[in-house]
């Protein structure tokens, strides 16, 4: 897909942000949801983004986003991310693991770190939707702000789609779905001294 400066008639770019409520995930990780305030973001899990939710050891990778979600007119959008794992923090079992996921071997230096790591590039492509009210059950407690920043394409030859309402919904017992498929929250820390992010949101201590 070709992506085109961002533009207003004045041809300023479009930027915007969304600040994160929620990560959720289906039990096989296939299909994933940032819930932001204004926007829910859902798009398939990638087999690897998949074996890393259900794998225990998934606290010593971290994850983020490699810059701004860019989004269609037609409210498809698409980004690029890292997930990178030191060699000090595996075991010999995590490191085959992950090389068997499809991480390369690279030597890094990430904030304070450097040394021998292994890194794997994705990219998510999706769909942006209006937001819905989650229960608070449903929701993520951060301790502090969390966005995600986005570009969207040009509008000055007309406006951009309306986003279609958003796909989570509850069943009768309150279970919340996605096209039927039951979903879960990405549990965990929020403290801003976590090493795993994904999408720039702290999830793991």
């Amino acid at each position: 897909m070709q992506w085109g400066c961002a533009s207003t008639p004045e041809g300023e770019p479009v930027h915007g942000k969304d600040e994160v409520v929620s990560f959720l995930a289906a039990k096989d990780g296939r299909k994933v949801v940032v819930a932001a305030e204004k926007y829910h973001y859902v798009f398939d899990g990638d087999p690897s983004v998949a074996a890393l939710l259900r794998w225990s050891g998934r606290t010593k990778v971290t994850p983020s986003l490699n810059g701004e979600l860019k989004v269609a007119r037609n409210n498809s959008f698409e980004g690029s991310y890292t997930l990178l794992a030191f060699d000090a923090d595996l075991t010999p079992e995590d490191r085959t693991f992950l090389v068997q996921t499809g991480f390369a071997k690279t030597d890094m230096k990430y904030g304070d770190r450097t040394g021998p790591a292994l890194r794997y590039f994705g990219t998510v492509y999706g769909t942006r939707y209006a937001a819905a009210p989650l229960k608070p059950a449903d929701t993520l407690d951060f301790s502090r702000s969390f966005l995600i920043r986005y570009v969207e394409q040009e509008t000055a030859t007309g406006p951009a789609a309306q986003p279609a309402p958003s796909p989570l919904i509850y069943d009768d017992g309150g279970k919340l779905l996605v096209g039927g498929v039951p979903m879960f929250i990405v549990q965990g820390g929020t403290d801003y001294r976590c090493r795993a992010r994904f999408m720039d949101i702290c999830f793991y201590k």
